[in-house]
């Protein structure tokens, strides 16, 4: 698909402005307002008459009756939806756009304008009025956590590797969300950089200079929903997938602040369901597990009972990966006691606790091995802290590294012994693979996507709900040189992936295989 730009009363400098030299806040906004509905009619009218350049209000004066107009006669929600996009200076939710289908079955178009100029104003204290917009053609990709932060998850990572590929191999328009969360913007130098380039090489004085920020505004295209689920876009791109239409698509990680909430803060699970509602009319959504899928499926087919047909699920799972083409591995320094990994962030669900209580009764039996944790903190971790603090305190061999680089990252997994990581739930279990790929045994949970990765070798499991089972697998891993050694062997021969061969099919499957009606 071409990233189709609509033209708009010509070049950006013939664009409607004041007759003074210096116009007021209010003509600006409606140089703003006039910019938007031509960039509509473009799409919208068979023919968009020439406007003046000197009387702001004038084009949206005279072009939006045109507009709805056309929408009426057209009967075509997706017009109505592009219509009070381009009044409003934010996306509409279905709500909005129920209420100006109806009224143009039953009003005027006088009542009819009165009604679209009124929600507008409404909803001005949610809307970016003041910034003009461009209409796209294109696939869009939402990526707008990934763009505006420098922290790396499982996400983020996933979300870095495709999208960078995609933009490499495609015409994409990468989106930002506005801070108000009920628009698109146009992604800054930096906030590409780090979808695009984040890694050793990442510049970290991406020139953050003024660019011509615009609103994005998807046509007939498809929505990708790869990123790190918000439940403050859901009302409009709900109003997205139902009325504009577009296509959404979205990766599905996991539901674990809906199926084990008692492991996420509340606010985490009322954002996952909010996320949810525009993904009951999705077309498409990629498990990135067996595990996961099968959640987003049941999902899908409980939408059965609301008379809904819900997206296509289907599995797509991260690949067994390879480290980075930049990373080198630091020489191995010689150590009279194994060193075992912690990875993961901070969270409950991630089990930490029953890791240190395993550690702690070896300790104590005397066996002699070194526990380094790696990770950042997630949503709490008070009562590992104090745990962490309480062992420290008994001179035990515990190294808190913290919140470490994507270089430090790799360091540690390939000069580990081995890697601990046995999470109450994962909807897949990235730091299992990043080990491994670097030839290093894992002792990780005995279901779910855990068990998915190690069934092609070099892990040991253990049930995570069972922490006697974690201290025996523990024992062995520390204790046994010739297990280690032969895991890290089954390891080094496990099939290999790739990202490049996982972007190109999330891209067949979210993308290029979903039609869309002009």
């Amino acid at each position: 698909m071409a990233c189709h730009r609509t033209p708009a009363l010509g070049a950006p400098s013939d664009r409607p402005r004041a007759l003074t030299s210096r116009p007021s806040a209010a003509e600006r906004l409606l140089v703003a307002v006039d910019q938007r509905v031509a960039a509509a009619s473009a799409v919208l009218l068979p023919a968009v008459p020439a406007m003046g350049a000197d009387s702001p209000g004038l084009a949206t004066a005279t072009l939006l009756p045109r507009l709805l107009e056309h929408a009426r006669d057209a009967a075509s929600q997706p017009a109505m939806w592009l219509i009070l996009t381009a009044v409003g200076g934010r996306f509409p939710t279905v709500d909005m756009v129920q209420r100006v289908r109806r009224s143009l079955q039953l009003d005027p178009i006088e009542e009819v304008e009165r009604i679209v100029l009124t929600l507008a104003t409404e909803t001005a204290s949610q809307s970016r009025i003041d910034l003009p917009m461009r209409v796209v053609t294109c696939p869009v990709i939402d990526v707008d956590t990934s763009g505006r932060t420098d922290y790396q998850s499982g996400i983020h990572r996933v979300v870095r590797e495709t999208v960078s590929r995609w933009a490499h191999d495609h015409t994409v328009e990468l989106a930002i969300w506005d801070d108000r969360q009920q628009v698109m913007r146009s992604a800054a130098p930096r906030e590409i950089g780090r979808v695009t380039r984040f890694g050793a090489d990442f510049i970290v004085g991406v020139d953050d200079a003024p660019y011509e920020q615009e609103l994005i505004v998807p046509w007939n295209t498809v929505v990708v929903l790869p990123d790190v689920p918000m439940g403050g876009p859901a009302e409009v791109l709900t109003a997205i997938a139902q009325c504009s239409g577009n296509l959404l698509t979205a990766i599905g990680y996991d539901l674990i602040p809906i199926t084990s909430a008692e492991t996420r803060p509340l606010h985490d699970s009322a954002a996952a369901g909010e996320w949810l509602v525009p993904l009951k009319s999705a077309r498409r959504v990629a498990g990135i597990s067996s595990s996961a899928t099968a959640e987003f499926a049941g999902f899908a087919s409980a939408l059965a009972a609301q008379g809904l047909r819900g997206p296509d699920v289907e599995e797509i799972s991260i690949p067994a990966i390879t480290p980075p083409n930049w990373f080198t591995p630091a020489e191995r320094t010689g150590r009279t006691r194994p060193h075992i990994v912690v990875s993961g962030t901070r969270e409950p669900h991630k089990n930490h606790d029953a890791v240190l209580y395993a550690a702690e009764r070896l300790w104590s039996e005397g066996l002699d091995f070194e526990l380094r944790f790696v990770g950042g903190n997630g949503w709490t971790d008070r009562h590992l802290h104090e745990t962490l603090a309480r062992i420290k305190e008994r001179g035990r061999p515990l190294v808190d590294l913290g919140r470490v680089t994507e270089e430090q990252l790799w360091n540690e997994l390939a000069d580990a012994d081995a890697v601990v990581f046995v999470s109450l739930h994962e909807g897949y279990g990235l730091p299992v693979v990043e080990a491994l790929a670097v030839g290093t045994p894992v002792l990780t949970a005995s279901y779910g996507s855990q068990e998915e990765i190690a069934r092609d070798g070099g892990c040991l499991l253990a049930n995570p709900r069972d922490e006697e089972t974690i201290v025996e697998a523990l024992r062995r891993l520390v204790s046994d040189d010739d297990l280690r050694r032969s895991l890290a062997q089954e390891a080094r021969e496990r099939p290999l992936g790739s990202w490049d061969q996982y972007a190109a099919q999330l891209w067949d499957f979210l993308v290029a295989d979903v039609e869309v009606s002009a």
